[in-house]
């Protein structure tokens, strides 16, 4: 298996080119024909993340272990993909497939076997993002999983202009929020869109972030009105949140199936709103699709 440093995959269309790590199967870079740049650059400084992934758990845990059939078991925030090294099993000019599956230190926080397939593939000005989850293993397997894609805030050529996230269903949902533990609060707080449209506004994450558990649709838009911005679909992903570091130069607009750990440290893993569990030898996938340089809202 590579190590931490091994090289980055790159893929390239006529449209886009973008670069994948092994570490995390992690999203790296978005760049367009224009030599726009459509993904945050992590700057550690403010935070190194750009895209990991998540799984098996969202967020933080009480004490910093979760639930799972009447045992308690040791978890960093996200879970155990996000600094995971996954190994390339497919991969050509315009797509490729990485794949994790258990081992000694997974089972450590996750005592699942699992295979977690993330295939990235460029389709005109379009990347769809697949995960694919299998549970080869004899006993059901409690899970969630969700994308964390980080998108500069302001986007190219959007400098001094509001951004703004439209929801495609025009709707408002409510949200909820963490607690100073970084677990969820559980009241639903009026939500902070207006007919389906969110203005983005440093002061809404003052107190962290946006958690939307149920009624955000699957597409919305993220840009500047009038010019280039970003269109994303995200099927069978129902929960949504919203984030940026204070005063942060980026947006995490980040679908989930599964929401974050409430402050209850006996709440199991196999009943968080969300949360799915997998019979022996089944699957599930859950794709995110980003297209770039979209100039009008879904």
């Amino acid at each position: 298996m590579p190590g931490i440093d091994a090289p980055m995959i790159s893929l390239r269309n006529d449209a886009l080119a973008v670069e994948i790590a092994p570490r995390g199967a992690e999203l790296q870079a978005v760049h367009d024909a224009q030599g726009r740049d459509w993904l945050w650059s992590g700057d550690p400084a403010i935070w190194a993340g750009r895209s990991p992934l998540l799984f098996p758990v969202i967020g933080k845990h009480p004490g910093g272990q979760v639930l799972i059939d009447g045992a308690r078991y040791p978890i960093k925030s996200h879970g155990v993909a996000r600094t995971a090294t996954f190994r390339t099993i497919a991969q050509d000019a315009t797509s490729c497939t990485l794949r994790l599956t258990e081992d000694e230190e997974t089972r450590t926080a996750y005592p699942f076997a699992f295979i977690l397939d993330m295939t990235y593939r460029l389709e005109g000005a379009s990347l769809a993002m697949t995960a694919r989850i299998e549970n080869p293993g004899a006993a059901p397997m409690p899970f969630c999983f969700g994308y964390h894609p980080a998108f500069p805030w302001p986007l190219p050529d959007g400098a001094g202009r509001p951004h703004r996230i439209h929801l495609a269903n025009g709707a408002s949902p409510g949200h909820q929020r963490l607690n100073a533990d970084g677990q969820r609060a559980p009241d639903l707080h009026p939500s902070a869109f207006v007919d389906g449209v969110l203005t983005l506004d440093h002061a809404l994450f003052a107190a962290d972030a946006l958690i939307i558990p149920e009624g955000a649709g699957s597409r919305c838009w993220y840009g500047a009105e009038g010019h280039p911005g970003i269109a994303l679909a995200f099927a069978d992903l129902p929960q949504l949140g919203i984030w940026t570091k204070p005063n942060g130069p980026f947006i995490c607009i980040e679908p989930w199936h599964g929401l974050t750990s409430p402050a209850d440290p006996d709440e199991p893993l196999d009943q968080r709103e969300g949360a799915i569990t997998l019979p022996p030898g089944a699957e599930r996938s859950f794709t995110l699709t980003a297209t770039f340089g979209v100039e009008r809202p879904v």
